[in-house]
């Protein structure tokens, strides 16, 4: 919008100079400032704009026994960045052994009052913290949902493709930075301004086996936890059947919104639909959204399809749906 109306503005003036009588409106030097503080305006904008929030560790006074440890330091690689992104970044993370938090608040006037835990995917390997974490966040954030990014610890493979890390060793790491990372939204709520009650989690990919893990989780005990998710969000995850039915209480679920495209190629939609299905079916308030195209990892999926970069509008229209707002 800043670019568009200083264009905008500088064009008037030219034209107004070609046509004015005397022709001196602007003399050549005046146009070269305003094209060189027009260009300055524009890099200092794009800076602005590329800024994400502040990264906060999840445990301030460290991991005693971290499981999760890389003989190279935090890794940083920078995707091809699309136009339309909010963040304006597309990093890719690798070498996470200390797990942040940033945070995107709504604001005062166009608050709901609601919170989502958003976990990026990557592969458990990687963490795509822009394209399936900042740039939602931002957005929602926009619509008055607070939101929480979570760059949870990532595991490394070996020559042959194995996890380094023992997956039992690491699931417990990465199972409780998702608990933490509910809790800490919870601990912020009253300053946030939203609901303890009205906190959620979303997961892309790989971060939607992590929410959907936690959900299963949060029912397998008898007794209340505080880290429950009040309801859950799976983009381009899913679950088996088989898996679904070995859940004890199937009552104990929160709702459950899921989105998948039929042309994914890393989660065949005819291995999964049987699950999410039941899901949908048997989860009071749960939706599923199956899209005609998009593939695996479309993100916002602003380039992916029509229909499926509607998935974000129908996620929050859900939420002011499960919450009568």
């Amino acid at each position: 919008m800043i670019y568009s109306r200083f264009y905008t503005f500088y064009n008037q003036i030219i034209f107004l100079n070609q046509f004015h009588p005397t022709g001196v409106l602007l003399t050549k030097h005046m146009k070269k400032l305003i094209i060189t503080f027009s260009i300055s305006l524009l890099l200092n904008c794009a800076h602005l704009l590329a800024q994400t929030n502040p990264e906060t560790p999840l445990f301030p006074n460290g991991i005693e026994k971290n499981p999760v440890t890389h003989p190279n330091p935090e890794k940083v690689v920078d995707s091809v960045v699309n136009p339309l992104s909010l963040s304006h970044k597309n990093r890719v993370i690798s070498n996470i052994s200390v797990p942040t938090y940033q945070l995107f608040t709504a604001s005062e006037s166009n608050n709901k009052h609601i919170g989502v835990v958003i976990f990026p995917g990557g592969g458990l390997t990687t963490n795509w913290v822009d394209k399936e974490g900042t740039d939602l966040a931002m957005w929602l954030s926009q619509q008055g949902i607070s939101c929480m990014v979570v760059k949870y610890r990532t595991n490394r493979k070996d020559e042959k493709g194995e996890m380094i890390i023992p997956m039992d060793d690491y699931k417990g790491a990465v199972y409780q930075d998702a608990r933490t990372g509910i809790l800490k939204m919870k601990e912020l709520a009253e300053g946030l301004k939203i609901d303890k009650d009205k906190i959620g989690i979303l997961g892309f990919s790989a971060g939607g086996w992590l929410s959907e893990r936690i959900v299963i989780k949060s029912t397998e005990t008898k007794e209340a936890v505080d880290w429950k998710p009040a309801f859950a969000a799976l983009i381009y995850h899913g679950n088996t059947l088989s898996n679904f039915k070995k859940i004890d209480n199937i009552q104990a679920l929160p709702p459950v919104f899921m989105a998948i495209a039929r042309d994914d190629k890393k989660m065949p939609v005819k291995e999964i639909i049987p699950g999410l299905a039941a899901i949908a079916a048997e989860v009071k308030n749960s939706e599923l959204h199956i899209y005609s195209k998009g593939d695996h990892g479309f993100g916002l999926a602003y380039d992916k399809g029509h229909s499926v970069s509607k998935w974000k509008d129908s996620f929050y229209d859900w939420l002011l749906d499960i919450y009568n707002k």
